[in-house]
């Protein structure tokens, strides 16, 4: 059993299986007002939403997966990177990490929780103190990364790094219990044997060692969800936004991680959860979770001489290129290259 560091625990329990069907949603461009609906207002405790269940439907059919043929190439040891574009179903620029779950000295870190010395609160200050807001690429940095992504929702919205900020949803760091389950959020959890799942509460956290919470499972068993037919209504289920998810693929092998721009026209508008779980799928995930997104979605991996390096173009207050500060991210420390492979350049 996980202890917080406040003292309280999270008992083990049983998660259900969620069956729903597929197809694609086609939407508009959300605002930057529609932010919201990814990221809490400032002064608010966990995300506001606009969403109903999707029932479950009784011949759910497989994602179709998009023609996207990605050049993976090799970053680090079992981590490839690939960047395209896409001009259908209208203009997106994506960015995606494979990470083979089985290569040598790999391991994980989720933000770890605030020290005792650490603050102050961000304002209005009516929120939990969980994490020390930081940039993505400036966790990486900090921790001597190779890699890292924005991961949970959080709130409030700051300017800067340096406030302690709360996590919306389940957070666990090296075996730490950082923030407990939220609503119905689900996880990704990455376990002490190597192997990683997707999960919805409420949860079991014996092996985990380390875990962070998402908005919405997508992709389930091979199936898309939030798709027409499945029930699922609302601004949450079709605006277009930024976003960030994860896919295992269906051995259970590879770690999928993909940012998609958005709010940006004439470079990347975005895409829907249906199209996210289709993305996915694209990339040879079987299961999938959407993560924070909007204004917050940033990959960044470590440069040749140990910078880092911004691998999309986040969009944190409309601007294009400015990063996000987040309570939430997830990074990955890997072996160098062996000689003579080719580095991925941006």
């Amino acid at each position: 059993m996980l202890r917080h560091p406040r003292g309280r625990t999270l008992s083990r329990a049983r998660w259900p299986s969620l069956w729903l069907a597929l197809g694609l949603v086609t939407a508009g461009l959300a605002s930057n007002a529609q932010d919201r609906a990814l990221q809490p207002g400032v002064g608010a405790v966990a995300p506001t939403e606009v969403r109903s269940a999707a029932p479950a439907a009784s011949a759910p059919a497989p994602a179709t997966a998009p023609t996207i043929n990605p050049a993976w190439r090799p970053r680090f040891q079992g981590v490839e990177l690939t960047q395209w574009e896409l001009t259908e179903p209208r203009q997106l620029s994506l960015v995606a990490a494979r990470v083979d779950l089985r290569a040598p000295g790999l391991r994980w870190l989720a933000t770890p929780p605030a020290g005792p010395d650490a603050g102050p609160l961000a304002p209005p200050g009516r929120h939990v103190g969980e994490t020390v807001g930081r940039l993505t690429s400036s966790f990486l940095r900090e921790h001597g990364l190779q890699l890292a992504i924005n991961a949970a929702p959080f709130g409030p919205v700051v300017e800067e790094e340096g406030s302690l900020l709360d996590v919306a949803g389940l957070q666990v760091s090296q075996g730490r219990l950082v923030s407990g389950q939220a609503k119905r959020y689900p996880a990704l959890m990455l376990m002490r044997d190597g192997s990683a799942r997707i999960v919805e509460p409420p949860f079991d956290l014996e092996g985990v060692d380390n875990a962070v919470g998402g908005f919405d499972v997508v992709l389930r068993q091979g199936q898309a969800l939030f798709s027409p037919g499945s029930g699922a209504t609302g601004a949450h289920t079709s605006a277009l936004h930024p976003r960030t998810a994860v896919g295992i693929s269906g051995d259970g092998r590879h770690l999928l991680l993909l940012v998609v721009d958005g709010r940006q026209p004439g470079f990347s508008l975005g895409v829907s959860l249906a199209e996210l779980a289709q993305l996915l799928a694209g990339l040879g995930a079987t299961e999938g979770i959407n993560l924070d997104g909007g204004g917050t979605s940033t990959l960044v991996v470590q440069g040749s001489e140990g910078q880092p390096q911004v691998l999309n173009r986040p969009i944190h207050r409309g601007q294009p290129g400015r990063e996000r500060v987040s309570a939430s991210h997830l990074g990955l420390w890997a072996m160098p290259l062996r000689p003579g492979a080719p580095p991925v350049q941006r």
